[in-house]
């Protein structure tokens, strides 16, 4: 089982990228890392939190990209511009590939459209994150006990599928293989709408008059727990985000029709005029709590909120 790399580029040393650094250093990793980044500043960020052994700006490493000199690569950075570095890479090249892109089918395309016959590039989603950005806040634990779904594109070798598992188990996480389309589908539903959502939920909060004047005359909050939860994730990076929502289009504008249906039938149901079916709400609530546990494969473990 390989698990160990001689060096390895992380293309895009964000958040995601610096914690990847970090987390290899954590696991002993002998390999050499080479970062890129975006700008001069995040380079000198991160040659002072000394983020990986070497780093580039994408300006440097595109005069001499030098791809055949590591043995793994990695993509981190959003999914558009994971799409142009793709249909930059040498007609043919057998290195060893791998993304962090939060959608899988544009990825998948440009890999099939670029790289001919058998390859070695391997789509990965690590189901972990923070709302920050930044290469500051990378985190050497982020992808301990967490979840990696794999994407196999057509022409990807068997070899190089085991490959990157192994990386990712040897990072602590558990894997699962869904395809491209399953795998917007599902996220759409499971990250991308509910980010709307909570963006949409903040908005709406705050262009209320009365929360607003109140809020803004009280000396803390008036929200309790459970806006600070669902609101949480409207914090996120909106340039990582904006691509997301432009390569998922189709998935979430059905996830969010099907939102949709069920909030309109949710306000029948709250009718002024119609007395409320209190049994009726407790068995809502009920299916919800148990919804929640499948979701999140809790067991035997329905008492808790």
């Amino acid at each position: 089982m390989k698990t160990e790399f001689s060096r390895i580029l992380i293309y895009g040393l964000g958040m995601m990228g610096a914690s990847l650094s970090l987390a290899l250093r954590k696991k002993n990793s002998s390999a050499e890392i080479v970062g890129v980044v975006g700008s001069p500043s995040s380079k000198e960020k991160g040659i002072r939190l000394k983020s990986a052994d070497k780093i580039f700006t994408a300006e440097e490493f595109s005069k001499s990209p030098d791809w055949e000199s590591y043995d793994l690569i990695v993509f981190g950075v959003p999914v558009n511009t994971t799409v142009e570095v793709i249909s930059k890479l040498p007609s043919g090249f057998k290195g060893l590939l791998t993304d962090m892109g939060s959608t899988k089918q544009e990825i998948v395309h440009a890999v099939e459209s670029v790289l001919k016959g058998e390859h070695r590039y391997i789509s990965s989603h690590p189901m972990c994150g923070s709302e920050e950005s930044g290469l500051e806040f990378g985190n050497a634990d982020l992808y301990e006990k967490r979840l990696c779904i794999l994407t196999r594109p057509k022409g990807a070798t068997d070899e190089a599928y085991s490959e990157i598992e192994n990386f990712w188990k040897f990072l602590g996480m558990s894997t699962t293989e869904i395809p491209a389309h399953d795998h917007d589908k599902i996220l759409s539903y499971v990250s991308h709408v509910p980010h709307l959502i909570s963006s949409l939920m903040t908005n709406w909060v705050w262009e209320n008059g009365c929360v607003r004047e109140f809020t803004q005359n009280s000396p803390l909050p008036l929200t309790g727990g459970g806006f600070r939860d669902m609101t949480r994730i409207a914090g996120s990076n909106p340039k990582m985000w904006s691509p997301i929502f432009s390569s998922n289009q189709e998935e979430i504008y059905k996830a969010l029709l099907d939102y949709r249906d069920r909030l309109d039938k949710l306000l029948s149901e709250l009718n002024p005029e119609k007395p409320l079916d209190l049994k009726h709400w407790e068995s809502f609530m009920e299916q919800s709590r148990i919804d929640r546990d499948a979701i999140l494969k809790k067991q035997n473990d329905s008492k808790n909120p």
